[in-house]
């Protein structure tokens, strides 16, 4: 198993961030009209701060790059200042991780775990302690919180897999799969004849033979497929699961649909004593910040876990009449400062 020995603690940080570096930036942001330029002077100092820091790289390189960071900066005077608050354009990494993001998300979140590209375009797998991005890996806590999402699920699915016996091996169904970080970053170790893995996502730049450096998957228990959550659940292969996951999708839809679209056909799609994981954000500071700084999709925010919890376990109350039986337990990531995210498991009753 791919389990990389440079690999620092998945969840530690060197220091926690204060909430209010995240409030300055968002009041910031606010704070500039729609339509209203940044200052000529913060562009000039972040351009000025690209293109002075990088000299060994070929210019041409760093035109195609400021040709999509400049606009940011010129719209959003809180990126620029952060960008020059905290180094951002002296990083080898930070505008390419920026760059990703429109790309592949899943990919950007490999900046988790230390991965990225570089300015010149090559990918990095270790990014090193120097870097002026290296401290908002490992601190910034929705990165945290993906790392600790990441484990928690690698946990359930070794725990589940715990479970199956060789004549009847356990199934997992990984919707929006992504990269798969989590069998990739915490230690998991394959069990072909023991447990068989189903993952599906819509992003086609993913190659699951380079992710995991096998040609042949099967080997390994696995069946990565292209295709969204449809195609998913259109595939008989899939049902009688044992455990389904849906990590970072939930909060980019409203809770009505998710239920429809998502709870209700995944019961039919596990065993009785099966297992739902998947994971809603709360309206914090970093997720403000994240989506103000950055323009990261609008997320459907729930202002407290305990208004969370209740909409859910009115929506399980729901179901239940409806003779959809679902248990329920509620996780709160805890190694941030103020919590950003509920993991929630359901069990098939």
């Amino acid at each position: 198993m791919l389990r990389h020995e440079y690999l620092y603690d998945p969840i530690n940080r060197v220091k926690d961030f204060e909430l209010s570096e995240f409030t300055k930036y968002v009041k910031m942001r606010e704070a500039q009209g729609a339509h209203e330029p940044t200052d000529p002077d913060i562009v000039g100092a972040v351009r000025d701060e690209f293109y002075g820091t990088h000299t060994d790289v070929p210019k041409e390189r760093l035109d195609d790059i400021w040709r999509v960071i400049g606009p940011m900066s010129g719209n959003n005077a809180a990126f620029s200042q952060f960008v020059l608050d905290y180094g951002g354009a002296k990083s080898e990494f930070f505008f390419p991780w920026l760059i990703t993001i429109a790309k592949s998300p899943s990919r950007a979140l490999e900046m988790s775990y230390g991965s990225g590209y570089d300015l010149k375009g090559d990918w990095v797998r270790v990014i090193s302690d120097n870097d002026k991005i290296a401290r908002f890996i490992h601190d910034m806590p929705t990165l945290v919180f993906n790392r600790e999402r990441e484990l928690f699920m690698a946990d359930l699915v070794a725990s589940v897999q715990d479970k199956g016996a060789y004549a009847t091996p356990t199934k997992v169904l990984d919707l929006g799969a992504g990269r798969m970080t989590w069998a990739r970053w915490h230690g998991f170790q394959f069990a072909p004849g023991k447990q068989r893995i189903i993952a599906y996502d819509k992003d086609p730049s993913i190659d699951p033979s380079e992710l995991f450096e096998c040609t042949n998957l099967e080997r390994l228990g696995l069946n990565y497929c292209t295709g969204d959550l449809r195609e998913a659940f259109s595939n008989p292969g899939c049902k009688n699961a044992d455990l389904i996951m849906l990590a970072g999708v939930a909060s980019y839809m409203p809770l009505e649909t998710f239920v429809s679209a998502i709870m209700m056909p995944v019961y039919g799609f596990l065993k009785h004593g099966g297992v739902f994981f998947f994971d809603l954000q709360l309206d914090c500071p970093q997720y403000e910040w994240t989506i103000k700084l950055f323009d990261w999709p609008e997320m459907n925010l729930a202002k407290s876990p305990e208004a969370l919890i209740a909409q859910l376990e009115r929506v399980r109350r729901e179901l239940w009449e409806k003779g959809l039986k679902f248990g329920a337990e509620y996780q709160l990531d805890t190694y941030n400062m103020a919590p950003s995210a509920v993991m929630v498991t359901l069990t098939r009753i």
